[in-house]
């Protein structure tokens, strides 16, 4: 298992026709991959639940920097 400190993230476009040998080439180094939507969905779930702000409150921030109140 490599250590996530030593992984270096690119995002490489292969065309269709090449996808087959670049996935052996994949696992043959035990390279990890990852979609777009899969990348994307980690991000989702890494977010805090809830926001730690609501819409209020940063209004409330927004009007007290701009009007000194």
């Amino acid at each position: 298992m490599m250590n996530s400190t030593t992984l270096q993230g690119v995002y490489v476009n292969v065309p269709k026709a090449d996808w087959s040998l670049f996935r052996e080439l994949i696992r043959k180094f035990g390279w990890q991959t990852e979609t777009r939507e899969q990348l994307l969905d980690r991000f989702v779930e890494s977010r805090p639940e809830p926001p730690t702000l609501s819409e209020d409150d940063i209004m409330d921030e927004v009007r007290a920097v701009r009007y000194g109140k």
